[in-house]
């Protein structure tokens, strides 16, 4: 008999942002790709029209965590993005996802990143739930690498310096 595996499930993974790993998290949404496309008319061709790819867009990501009264990351993060004396940072994050055994089985590898909308927590005082808070975050694109941890940062690294160099 063949050997089944399970399918990942979606709640156990870990979050890298700018190097360092966190799992406070309890949503993250918005890895979707869209390829649009342009139709044109050659000359004298009658029968069907060309189809021209577009390049990818990549909708924003949204994070959402428990929040903490002693200190908010998401708030600092988005507050520095409007000090006139700093250079906006774009940063790489890595989404990754872990097995029954919290091994890694694959990674999302997202490239420049920065802060679009922080949204602070509820308060409803008759509630006893967890207030969250979330931030919108805009990236260039992203990319899947599956596999453990060092094939996934290899393949990222070659990945990130084909795209800035064009080789590859």
């Amino acid at each position: 008999m063949a050997d089944q595996s399970d399918p990942d499930v979606p709640y156990r993974y870990m979050l890298e942002i700018g190097g360092i790993s966190t799992v406070r998290f309890n949503e993250v949404q918005g890895l979707k790709s869209i390829s649009s496309y342009q139709s044109i008319r050659e000359g004298g061709n009658n029968f069907f029209e060309m189809s021209l790819v577009n390049p990818n867009k990549f909708e924003d990501l949204v994070i959402k965590k428990g929040f903490y009264s002693t200190g908010s990351e998401f708030y600092k993060w988005m507050r520095e993005l409007h000090v006139k004396t700093k250079q906006i940072e774009r940063i790489n994050l890595q989404l990754i996802m872990l097995n029954d055994q919290y091994d890694e089985v694959g990674r999302f590898s997202i490239y420049r990143a920065f802060p679009v909308e922080y949204e602070g927590p509820g308060f409803n005082s008759t509630a006893k739930d967890i207030t969250f808070e979330s931030i919108k975050i805009h990236y260039d694109f992203f990319e899947y690498h599956p596999g453990n941890a060092v094939a996934g940062m290899i393949d990222a690294a070659f990945s990130a310096l084909s795209n800035i160099t064009g080789i590859g």
